[in-house]
C-alpha cells in the first residue's frame, strides 16, 4: 500500500464529527448541514427520548393549569358520556378522573410521541424505498426525531407564556392561523386546517423534506413532494377531528 493510500486512510478515520451544540445549531441555522452529517452518521436515542419529555414539560410546570384543562376537558364531554354510556358524570366523578388521568395522560403522551416518531419515520422509509431512495431506517428515525426538536423548542417556549397566559395553548398553538380568529366564529372545517396551518409545523415538515432528500439520495424536488403531500394527509387528518369534535360536543 502506497504511502498516498494510507494516508488517505488515516485522514477518513480522523475526519472530525460536530459535537452535541453545533448540532443542534444546525438544525435551525443551517439543517442542510446537518442533514448531510445524519444522512452519513445517523443519531437517534437521546434526541428520541429528549422530545418527548421536553413536550410534556409545561404541564409539569405549570400543574395546576394542565389539571384545570383537564377538568374542562372532561366536563366539556360529560353530555357525551351520558348519552354514549348513560352515565351521569357528577363534579366528584369529575375530579376523580382528573385525578386519576393526569399523570397517565403525561405518560402516554410521552409514549405515544415515540411510537409516533417511529411510525412516522417507518411510513417515510417505506415511500421513499418504493420510489428508489437509498438510505437505512436508522437515518429516516434520525431525521423524524431530529425534527422534532422543532416541537420541543415550541414546547420550551409555552413555560413562560404559560405564566402570563394561564394556558398552555394546546388545542389551538400559538403559532398557528388558528390564533387570529375567535374559534367560534368559523367552522370546525376551517379552524382544523386553520389549525394545521403552523409556522412550527411547517418548519418541521421543510426540515424533514431536506433531511429526507439527503438520505433517499433522490432529487430534492422529488423529496420535498413526497414530504409535502404527507403533511397535506395530515392537514385533512387534523380538519376530519376537528369535525368530529365538534359533533361528538354539540
Amino acid at each position: 500500500m502506497s504511502d498516498i493510500q494510507v494516508r488517505s486512510i488515516n485522514e477518513e478515520i480522523a475526519v472530525d464529527r460536530p459535537g452535541f451544540f453545533k448540532r443542534l445549531l444546525w438544525l435551525f441555522f443551517s439543517p442542510g448541514r446537518l442533514m448531510d452529517e445524519l444522512a452519513e452518521k445517523p443519531r437517534v436515542l437521546f434526541w428520541m427520548l429528549f422530545c418527548p419529555i421536553a413536550f410534556v414539560l409545561p404541564s409539569v410546570i405549570h400543574w395546576q393549569v394542565y389539571l384545570d384543562m383537564l377538568r374542562e376537558q372532561i366536563a366539556a364531554s360529560t353530555d357525551y358520556m351520558e348519552s354514549l354510556m348513560g352515565i351521569e358524570m357528577t363534579p366528584e366523578m369529575i375530579e376523580q378522573s382528573v385525578s386519576q388521568g393526569s399523570v397517565s395522560g403525561l405518560i402516554t403522551t410521552g409514549v405515544m410521541m415515540l411510537v409516533s416518531a417511529v411510525l412516522m419515520a417507518l411510513i417515510f422509509f417505506a415511500i421513499f424505498k418504493i420510489m428508489g431512495g437509498k438510505g437505512k431506517f436508522k437515518a429516516y428515525l434520525s431525521v423524524v426525531v431530529h425534527s422534532n426538536l422543532i416541537i420541543a423548542l415550541y414546547s420550551l417556549l409555552l413555560i413562560p407564556i404559560a405564566y402570563l397566559t394561564n394556558d398552555l395553548h394546546q388545542t389551538i398553538p400559538l403559532t398557528s392561523l388558528a390564533t387570529l380568529v375567535p374559534a367560534d366564529d368559523v367552522s370546525p372545517a376551517l379552524l382544523g386546517l386553520l389549525v394545521k396551518l403552523d409556522i412550527f409545523a411547517i418548519w418541521r415538515y421543510a426540515v424533514m423534506g431536506i433531511g429526507f432528500a439527503a438520505v433517499s439520495q433522490l432529487k430534492k424536488r422529488t423529496a420535498y413532494i413526497i414530504t409535502g403531500v404527507v403533511f397535506l394527509i395530515g392537514v385533512i387528518y387534523g380538519i376530519v377531528s376537528m369535525m368530529t369534535a365538534a359533533q361528538i360536543l354539540s
